[in-house]
């Protein structure tokens, strides 16, 4: 079977099951998309639908046009092993659990360009960081300087900048290769390819950015 070009889910057993416009819905109602023979799925259980700003987003991480969203369900929805409290973008590879079935999420429109840029999620209270869904462990400086480069993301962050955050007990002056040994660091935890990052981008001149 050859897969759609739109995106769909996979059940265990390989069968394909195309997602509908504007919204597919989940739950054990007949009315619904796909429907979920399972005591513990409710009737209007959860829905897929496609993301409002999904058309005018040109240069999307893969994944990113459909949102899973629980319809405030008894049980829960589950996405990645964890229980979804808001609405969520779907990425290629992405499992949702309702009940006792299981579904794979897969987007065609995943390419290889986007598959080498790593998914990186930042808890801006803790420090906690993932890339790919999994943990990654940092030291004290590490985490002080992803989260600066976090919470400006998008924006270049001056030596001068990360100096003052990472280093704040310093008086005297830090030296570009202690910033440059702590991003050649940083990059080796969270980079696919930390010769050719794609998430720390030097700015020549000026500093470092996040590209996200």
């Amino acid at each position: 079977m050859s897969a759609p070009e739109t995106p769909y889910l996979t059940d265990p057993l390989g069968r394909q099951i195309p997602l509908v416009r504007p919204a597919t819905l989940l739950g054990r109602g007949p009315e619904c998309h796909v429907v979920i023979a399972d005591r513990r799925a409710s009737r209007r259980h959860a829905e897929i639908a496609l993301a409002a700003d999904a058309l005018a987003t040109a240069d999307r991480e893969a994944g990113s046009t459909h949102l899973l969203r629980d319809l405030d369900s008894t049980n829960g929805t589950w996405l990645n092993g964890r229980r979804l409290v808001e609405p969520e973008r779907l990425r290629d590879g992405d499992v949702i659990e309702i009940g006792g079935a299981r579904f794979t999420f897969r987007d065609p429109d995943a390419t290889l360009a986007t598959a080498h840029f790593p998914k990186l999620v930042v808890d801006e209270e803790t420090g906690e960081a993932w890339v790919d869904r999994c943990p990654v462990q940092l030291s004290g400086k590490q985490r002080a300087l992803l989260l600066l480069l976090w919470r400006r993301r998008g924006h270049v962050c001056t030596k001068d900048e990360i100096a003052a955050a990472v280093w704040p007990e310093c008086r005297g002056e830090i030296y570009d290769y202690q910033i440059e040994s702590l991003i050649k660091r940083l990059r080796a935890k969270l980079e696919r390819q930390p010769a050719a990052p794609a998430l720390i981008v030097n700015v020549p001149g000026l500093g470092y950015r996040l590209a996200i």
